[in-house]
């Protein structure tokens, strides 16, 4: 077998240049997938990040009708406790549950801004400006002022949001919404902080309001549109139902509040793994359309060479050794173009794991709270994702040298002398 190996490499520096050709073609189709694959891992976690801490939590507990009214944000279907003794109590005995770390209650709502002659749409959330600093971290999306302080009249927007009313903070802005009774008012409210987010909708539509303010103007003490139960992994989430089931069963007697688990319901999470799937496909077939370029240079090669195969096939060298040696030539053209190709790939998603790839303009119009996605996104660098396209190009390349090894089996030594 050494012999073989030997005889592969001499074989392969006999034409240096399309050697050459091939280890690039290689190499590219490497450093494509490992970015490809590196963007793509990027996107899919920063997404999925946003969707458990804008959307979902780990569990989500929310009115049964809500979930059908929620794009609509109605607030006639809320959480007000167990049997209406208020969502205090019922946040205490959820935090009693074991392995639920925390509880993020929400008060999501409607509103406007008139600006002279149009109103501008926004979304309201009142929140527990300490439970959310510790779930979102939004204190550090903060660039200009603070975060809000419970039992003030204050409010944190986005910096998109405030360009569009025309707003700086320290400035006050009134705020019109509708309350669960159908009456329409107005409250006015200091701009306290300027968040930045690489999220469209987090940065153009949403303001965020002490908890009890929104309580108190939307006329609903105590009551919540959402409850998001924060466990110490996400994929520990499903372990706790079984207890959280048992409790709403026994404390829950309309029976009008439902549980739903992070990955439950949401359509987005269900495409994730598709396209998982579907992007290690395109990733082979990168390596494949590289591969033709292979073969063909084995392929001359075997042509080529065919009175030398039929001499070494006459000295006894056998038809399985002629395989291994052909099979040889192209994997260490696979392994020396998938390596170059897995070093510049990953010094390639290395930078744009810093710097990162601005989306902005692509984004535009996609607002909407099922749109969790970021303007810039970077590359995950990791040495799984470098491993991985390395392993795959060699598999891949190695597999495809097997078509012009076995043309080259195929040779009947009587008829390759002949050829000169």
């Amino acid at each position: 077998m050494k012999f073989l190996w030997n005889l592969a490499k001499k074989n392969l520096s006999r034409s240096k240049l399309r050697t050459s050709v091939s280890i690039i073609a290689i190499a590219i189709a490497i450093i494509a997938v490992v970015f490809a694959r590196g963007l793509i891992s990027g996107m899919i976690e920063s997404t999925f990040e946003n969707h458990i801490k804008y959307k979902a939590g780990h569990i989500r507990v929310i009115d049964k009708e809500y979930k059908l009214k929620e794009r609509l944000l109605s607030l006639n279907y809320t959480l007000d406790g167990f049997n209406d003794e208020g969502t205090s109590a019922m946040v205490e005995k959820l935090r009693q549950v074991e392995g639920v770390k925390q509880v993020v209650p929400r008060l999501k709502f409607g509103a406007v801004v008139s600006m002279d002659d149009e109103l501008v749409r926004m979304m309201g959330w009142g929140v527990d400006p300490t439970e959310e600093i510790a779930f979102t971290k939004i204190d550090e999306k903060i660039v200009e002022g603070r975060m809000i302080n419970p039992g003030s009249r204050e409010i944190v927007m986005g910096a998109g949001l405030l360009e569009k009313i025309e707003r700086n903070v320290g400035d006050k802005v009134t705020i019109l919404y509708s309350t669960p009774f159908g009456s329409f008012k107005g409250s006015t409210f200091q701009i306290i902080g300027k968040t930045h987010s690489d999220v469209p909708f987090l940065n153009d539509t949403i303001f965020y309001l002490p908890l009890d303010q929104a309580q108190r103007i939307l006329e609903m003490p105590d009551e919540v549109t959402e409850l998001l139960l924060i466990t110490s992994h996400y994929r520990k989430a499903a372990s706790i139902l079984p207890s959280l089931n048992n409790l709403f069963s026994q404390e829950d007697k309309s029976g009008k509040y439902a549980l739903q688990l992070w990955n439950k319901d949401y359509e987005l999470i269900g495409f994730f793994d598709i396209a998982k799937q579907i992007y290690n496909f395109i990733y082979i077939f990168i390596i494949i359309l590289a591969c033709f370029v292979l073969v063909n240079t084995l392929i001359m090669i075997v042509n080529e060479r065919t009175r030398e195969i039929g001499m070494m096939s006459a000295l006894g060298l056998k038809s399985r050794e002629i395989l291994y040696l052909f099979t040889m030539e192209g994997a260490i053209i696979g392994i020396f173009g998938s390596a170059i190709g897995t070093i510049l790939g990953g010094i390639l998603t290395k930078v744009f794991s810093v710097v990162g790839i601005d989306y902005t303009e692509a984004m535009e119009g996609m607002t909407g709270s099922d749109f969790m996605m970021e303007s810039i996104y970077y590359t995950v660098f990791s040495l799984e994702n470098l491993v991985f396209c390395f392993v795959l190009g060699v598999i891949v390349v190695t597999i495809a040298c097997v078509i012009p090894a076995r043309k080259a089996v195929k040779l009947e030594p009587t008829e390759a002398l002949r050829q000169m």
